[in-house]
């Protein structure tokens, strides 16, 4: 029992195990737990639109270019002294020097008392320090080492703060280390001047460092030279100096940036305490915690609402992204999301494997179906040779009954050999039968007409209009005429004008001038210019405005374009060919287009016809795609029947469709051949056999007996019994919703017979099922269809497709009537 428990639902068993491994694999190697955290984290920010930094905040970078200029690295210490002296005069707020002033560098200490007295007289000058290694400790921060600058080796009243940070991908600053019981205070919270009881500060890059309002050293010293009305913005202003070259200080990196230098990074430090939105990691365990427990929840949900897959996995996708968007992005919480990441990718691929087995399941009682039809189609014919031999033996009266007997029987056989032919490949198209112009396939007198009339309005410079149906194949007839063209060598440029608005239209096909509307940056080639020498390809011409008719007569009429915004014309040297659905000499009567620019396009008009009025032409173009499709994929006699039953309101682009989708389906499936199940349902509607019919026709002569199903399965060629069980519920389904529920009527149907015995054996069947699912109903409690669908996975899973309506009406109705 407990063996068979464990098969039946081993793809849940899996599921619990993958859950298990994940979760330990994530708590053994924490590395992997921080990629994968991190590179959520990274998409997100880059989905959301990027915040702005906090305008309070002002750098002054010292550039490659600053020290090009005003000499070589590390640069004289009087330059910080006369910028922290600037900037107090123009009422800064706090003045930071990211920039680390060393005690080895001797050759400055000429320089040390002046900087020291300028830090003095501004007051309000954070110097940076360096600690050594950082280690934590009952939740406190230490450091082995503490490297302070030059002027506070002299003035003790100078202000410092570490620029020291911790972990190069989170980026976690200690808001305070101790060392040799002195504490010292990062370099953003002396800046920033706010009091916080976190003991780290985890940076939240809000965007790229670019958009922090900065001036490079040389850039503000020329506005103080000018006594610029900028300088203005300084006043309260934190202002944070530091060196950007990257030849000098290390670059980091951040989700927006893939270099961001150490003064950027304190820079968002400071955004960050001023505006509270540093991340922190207090619900970081509490996050695992709930996220595998959404993780168990999503495996009970799958089990229940089987059906209903892909509302129940959607619905978790959405929950996680909007869960960490706004953990993330409003309440600034950092989430150990790869206990949900990994494990809902898992379950997912989990499910995608239970859903390919149980898809082969469906396919072993497809082929089982497929048996039953070759089965009785061999028995059908032996059955029509016995009766041609009585018919020929028999007398005249014998004879007039067997005939008829015998044309039902070929009617039977017909319908039976059409699903036969659906595994026969049809013959290659014979080189000799096929024609193919300019990538246009055919074999019909039709095209023979439309490629000689291509043939000969090519070599001319002629406007050509092309019409016919959407999915004729209009463009590819125009590039054979620019390819058979004396402009062959130049280009081809194609313009779908429906598709752009009349502005855009105008600005696409003649260009514009730079400044010539809100947008137009600089100057652009239109489509014209670009095809000059060369042809330019309209199609969908009758959607064009009358304005913008008015201006492409000009061109036709004069060779001149005209760019939007532009006072001169340009001349162009283009052949124009168009192309258009529509019947545009109706346009033309109903003043929908004018009649000038009709006449002028219409020099020569090809006309390509559709489809439907040239069927010869699509068993050609099948052949072509499928050889082009770079398989070994055939078609079968029926799928190309039924192709070539049917009507192809979309013409060839429809047909290309068809045969696309077919061969991923047959791809799907390992198969070589195109069959009809790998077409849409409206074009192999008339040429399916039913299956069910035979099925119950087998019942009825076993008169629905106890060994019925298996019989009849036997019969019909040691095919599945499910494929007959299911096949009898379905068809009972059917005639019960057909019959408007009337059970008795239902029953007698099904029989087909007054005798008793037969009707009692149907109707105790019919009962179980009726029975099964009340009971199943009233175990839910619930009214809502959608609900008990999703629950009722297991009893749709084998019936065939066909009969999901009928099973659907018959839940509905049992729902009515015990509410």
């Amino acid at each position: 029992m407990l063996k068979s428990f464990l098969q039946k639902n081993k793809f849940l068993w899996l599921k619990f195990i993958s859950l298990i491994l994940i979760s330990t694999l994530l708590f053994a190697f924490s590395s992997i737990n921080k990629t994968f955290n991190h590179s959520t984290e990274t998409i997100i920010k880059k989905i959301l639109p990027e915040k702005s930094p906090d305008s309070s905040i002002i750098l002054i970078k010292i550039s490659s270019n600053d020290i090009e200029t005003i000499g070589p690295w590390p640069i004289k210490r009087s330059y910080y002294a006369l910028l922290i002296k600037k900037l107090k005069s123009l009422g800064v707020k706090k003045i930071g020097l990211e920039v680390f002033l060393s005690a080895r560098i001797t050759s400055q200490s000429v320089y040390d008392k002046l900087l020291e007295a300028e830090i003095s007289n501004a007051g309000n000058v954070v110097l940076s320090s360096v600690a050594g290694e950082i280690y934590l400790k009952n939740g406190v921060y230490f450091t082995d080492s503490l490297s302070l600058p030059t002027p506070r080796l002299i003035n003790e009243q100078i202000q410092t703060g570490h620029i020291n940070f911790i972990d190069s991908r989170d980026f976690v600053i200690p808001t305070e280390l101790i060392s040799f019981n002195q504490i010292e205070k990062a370099f953003s919270v002396q800046l920033s001047e706010t009091k916080t009881k976190d003991k780290k500060l985890l940076v939240n890059f809000v965007s790229s460092w670019e958009k922090i309002k900065s001036y490079s050293m040389l850039e503000f010293f020329n506005l103080l030279n000018q006594n610029d009305e900028i300088l203005k913005s300084f006043k309260d202003k934190i202002v944070i100096i530091g060196i950007t070259d990257n030849q000098i200080a290390p670059q980091l990196s951040s989700s927006f940036d893939s270099e961001l230098p150490g003064v950027a990074l304190h820079a968002f430090a400071v955004d960050n305490l001023l505006n509270k939105r540093y991340y922190r990691n207090d619900l970081s365990e509490i996050s695992v915690v709930v996220f595998i427990l959404s993780i168990l929840i999503l495996i009970y949900l799958t089990e229940k609402f089987n059906g209903s897959l892909i509302k129940v996995y959607a619905l978790f996708s959405i929950g996680f992204i909007v869960s960490i968007i706004l953990f993330q992005e409003v309440f600034y919480q950092k989430l150990q999301t790869a206990f949900f990441l990994l494990n809902f990718l898992s379950i997912v691929l989990i499910q995608l494997i239970q859903f390919y087995y149980q898809s082969r399941a469906e396919l072993n009682i497809t082929a089982s179906e497929k048996e039953v039809l070759k089965s009785l189609l061999q028995k059908k014919e032996e059955e029509l040779s016995v009766l041609k031999s009585k018919s020929e033996l028999s007398d005249k009266q014998t004879s007039d009954l067997l005939k008829n007997e015998i044309i039902k029987l070929q009617q039977e056989i017909n319908k039976l050999q059409e699903n036969k032919e659906d595994s026969t490949s049809a013959e290659e198209i014979k080189v000799d039968e096929a024609k193919l112009f300019f990538g246009i396939a055919y074999k019909s007198n039709q095209m023979d007409e439309v490629v000689n009339l291509i043939k000969k309005a090519a070599p001319t410079d002629s406007t050509i209009l092309i019409t016919g149906e959407s999915g004729t194949g209009k463009e590819l007839v125009a590039n054979a005429i620019h390819k058979l063209s004396s402009r062959a060598d130049e280009k081809f440029v194609v313009v779908n004008c429906a598709a752009l608005t009349e502005t855009l239209l105008e600005s696409e096909l003649f260009g514009h001038v730079k400044g010539a509307f809100t947008g137009a940056v600089s100057d652009k080639q239109g489509k014209f210019e670009v095809a000059d020498n060369g042809t330019i390809f309209l199609d969908e011409i009758g959607e064009t405005s009358e304005n913008f008719q008015v201006k492409l007569l000009r061109v036709l009429q004069t060779g001149d374009i005209e760019k939007v915004g532009a006072a001169i014309p340009k001349k162009v040297n283009v052949r124009v060919i168009a192309a258009t659905n529509k019947n545009l000499f109706e346009l033309v009567q109903q003043k929908k287009f004018r009649e000038d620019l009709f006449y002028r396009i219409n020099v020569i008009n090809i006309f390509i016809p559709p489809i439907r009025e040239r069927k010869e032409d699509i068993a050609v173009i099948v052949d072509y795609l499928l050889k082009n499709s770079g398989t070994d994929i055939k078609i079968s006699v029926a799928a190309l029947k039924a192709l070539n039953e049917n009507e192809w309101k979309g013409n060839v682009r429809e047909l290309e469709s068809v045969i696309k989708r077919a061969i991923i389906f047959a791809s799907s499936e390992k198969r070589n051949i195109i069959q009809l199940q790998d077409l849409p349902e409206n074009i192999t509607r008339a040429v399916k056999t039913n299956i069910e019919d035979l099925i119950i026709e087998s019942l009825r002569q076993k008169k629905f007996s106890h060994s019925a199903i298996s019989e009849t399965a036997k019969e019909l060629g040691n095919i599945n019994r499910t494929v007959v069980a299911e096949n009898f519920r379905g068809y009972s389904f059917k005639l019960f919703v057909e019959n408007n529920f009337d059970e008795a009527v239902t029953i007698q149907q099904i029989a087909s017979i007054d005798d008793m015995e037969i009707v009692k054996r149907v109707k105790q069947k019919f009962n179980i099922w009726i029975d099964n699912l009340n009971d199943d109903l009233k175990q839910l409690n619930t009214n809502d269809f959608e609900k008990v669908k999703a629950s009722f996975s297991s009893k749709y899973k084998n019936l065939p497709q066909r009969f999901h309506i009928y099973l659907d009406e018959v839940i509905k109705y049992l729902l009515n009537r015990n509410s």
